[in-house]
């Protein structure tokens, strides 16, 4: 595995540690954005700022000798027209940015609409816990699935399994429909403490019982790899505004 997505209540540094234990190539940092402040939200200013911090971090690493990169993300919130609530040009220098539904996750209204607005986002090149499932808690949101991951085909963007225990979303029986379109898929933990990057296995567990190839998982890209993808989605979208 190269990759992880973390919601860091750990700092960076700890995660980073994490990672290394681990055996990562890289490891993505991607706080929540300013329209989700009861999760700590933070602003444009506060991602120029954690920027700085990696980029801190990363000249670290490298005079250390580790073969660790941390990325440097956010997870956009989007609204019910797929749109972000961050400035366009504050995403532009990001590693790769993930975008999440945080809000109406209890309409039962079919939802294929909202996710095919969100993957036609230009800002975004991964959609995170696509039905907003909480066990025990939200069922999650229901839509046309065939068509909206033809449509993350189509623009060649992923969908993730968020691996934390209660959320396992996207499950197997999506995952398997989402073979069938040979969607992109991302893996990530969820993790907001570094011992829960152990999350992973189940995210794994559920790409292999799904029998989802590797090389449509983009955890398994080299770094160089996963950067030409996430500039190839960006000059794609920037081509159809």
């Amino acid at each position: 595995m190269h990759s992880r997505w973390s919601d860091g209540s750990g700092t960076i540094a700890e995660m980073a540690d994490a990672a290394k234990e681990r055996s990562y190539d890289y490891i993505v940092i991607t706080d929540h954005s300013k329209g989700l402040k009861i999760a700590g939200g933070i602003n444009e200013r506060a991602l120029r700022k954690k920027g700085l911090e990696i980029a801190k971090i990363n000249n670290s690493l490298l005079k250390a000798g580790a073969k660790l990169t941390v990325l440097h993300s956010i997870e956009m919130n989007l609204n019910l027209h797929g749109k972000g609530d961050m400035l366009p040009q504050s995403l532009s220098y990001l590693d790769i940015v993930l975008g999440s539904f945080h809000s109406s996750l209890r309409t039962i209204q079919d939802q294929t609409d909202r996710y095919l607005a969100a993957l036609r986002n230009p800002n975004i090149q991964i959609l995170g816990h696509p039905r907003g499932r909480i066990y025990n808690y939200r069922i999650g949101l229901s839509a046309d699935w065939p068509r909206v991951f033809a449509q993350a085909g189509e623009v060649d963007k992923a969908l993730e399994i968020d691996c934390y225990p209660d959320r396992q979303d996207l499950n197997v029986g999506l995952l398997r429909v989402a073979r069938e379109h040979g969607t992109r898929i991302s893996i990530g933990t969820d993790a907001h403490h570094p011992w829960q990057l152990q999350f992973i296995e189940l995210g794994l567990a559920a790409a292999l019982k799904a029998k989802i190839s590797s090389d449509r998982i983009i955890n398994f890209m080299s770094l160089s790899d996963l950067r030409n993808w996430v500039k190839q989605t960006r000059r794609r979208g920037a081509v159809k505004k």
